[in-house]
């Protein structure tokens, strides 16, 4: 159930992402709340299906903005399996471990993203820009705590036990048999 939820949720943010939030003027940078989705996704569920929600988020990506297909899907696995070997090991579920977590898989796969792209077009010239970069960055930092939290509780509210505990009849009890 929850993974039906987040994709829904993961198309929302890229309509909205790559249709409203573009009209931001360049000053402001582009804010990018689908990549806080997908880190949520890699540290919270689990591996059966977050791969599976990751490549399913990965190729929707790719359809509205990947100019060689199956680049996403591959680098969100890739962070999945980097981050699930690395939460075995630490506790990363804090808001103080949030912000950097975030920040540094966004360098991460902009990197690696950046590095195949220069690798399998080597005739078009691609420039590391800093400035937009780092405002990424900064408008990921910004926003990365009220959307883990907003993520966080959604995740609570849709987990089996409450949903079903939600969509169930109360019990009556019988107050004969007392």
């Amino acid at each position: 159930m929850p993974v039906i939820i987040f994709f829904i949720l993961g198309i929302f943010l890229l309509v909205l992402q790559t249709s409203f939030l573009t009209s931001l003027p360049d000053w402001m940078g582009r804010p990018d709340p689908l990549f806080v989705l997908i880190v949520f996704v890699t540290v919270r569920l689990k591996p059966p299906s977050a791969p599976i929600l990751l490549l399913l988020l990965g190729l929707i990506m790719d359809i509205f903005s990947g100019i060689f297909l199956g680049i996403y899907p591959i680098v969100y696995i890739l962070l999945f399996f980097l981050l699930f070997s690395l939460t075995q090991r630490l506790f990363l579920y804090e808001a103080v471990h949030q912000i950097p977590l975030v920040l540094t898989c966004y360098l991460l796969v902009n990197g690696l993203l950046f590095s195949v792209a220069t690798f399998l077009a080597p005739e078009n010239a691609l420039v590391w820009q800093w400035k937009k970069v780092l405002l990424q960055m900064f408008m990921l930092a910004l926003m990365t705590l009220p959307l883990f939290s907003f993520f966080d509780s959604l995740d609570r509210w849709v987990t089996r036990k409450k949903a079903t505990s939600f969509f169930q009849r109360a019990q009556q009890k019988n107050t004969f048999r007392n």
